[in-house]
């Protein structure tokens, strides 16, 4: 069963990385055709940022199942149990992208930072309730249920350090796919290290 979640997983994120990959060859040529021909560029950290412009890259969707345990207001005793299903997006904040350009090295290195969960997405259809006790069965309870898996699903992706390190290593591809092309282009011989 895990070996199916990591291929699909894999499968996932191969994707996602194609879908950006073409998204941004598409951009570059359209941009190339716009671009005046002889125009001698120069790289710069305001043009570099015009090209990593976007607030949120997404680098990752994972698929949890999972179970939570939903205690009284103290929280002392259990009320119920809930299982669910449920997706967790995980990416960058595009706008901490921290960006220098040495004109004496002509090397560029682009900082990532750390990816954070961007959303989380419980399947309502899912949610399975074992009751401690019958008085526990409300009408509001759904609501109640979801939200706390909602917490958990939040809370068990932030504390998964594989779930970071995929996200991050996608974020990590994924700007070395915009910005690599683009440089190419650009008249000098300039290095990229995106970390």
């Amino acid at each position: 069963m895990k070996k199916i979640k990591k291929q699909k997983l894999k499968l996932q994120v191969c994707v996602l990385v194609i879908v950006i990959v073409m998204i941004i060859a598409a951009i570059i040529v359209i941009k190339m055709k716009n671009s005046d021909a002889g125009k001698s560029t120069t790289v710069t950290k305001s043009s570099l940022e015009k090209v990593l412009e976007i607030s949120d890259l997404s680098t990752l969707d994972y698929n949890y199942n999972s179970i939570v345990d939903v205690k009284d207001e103290e929280g002392e005793k259990e009320k119920y149990h809930v299982a669910y299903e449920g997706t967790v997006t995980v990416g960058v904040d595009m706008s901490k992208v921290q960006i220098s350009v040495d004109e004496n090295t002509k090397k560029i290195t682009i900082k990532v930072p750390d990816p954070v969960v961007q959303n989380v997405n419980i399947d309502m259809g899912t949610l399975q309730f074992i009751f401690e006790k019958d008085k526990y069965e409300t009408e509001s309870v759904t609501i109640e249920a979801y939200n706390a898996c909602v917490a958990d699903l939040e809370n068990k992706a932030k504390q998964e350090d594989s779930l970071m390190t995929i996200a991050k290593e996608n974020a990590i591809n994924g700007i070395n796919a915009l910005i690599s092309p683009w440089i190419e282009q650009v008249e000098g011989k300039y290095t990229v290290e995106v970390k």
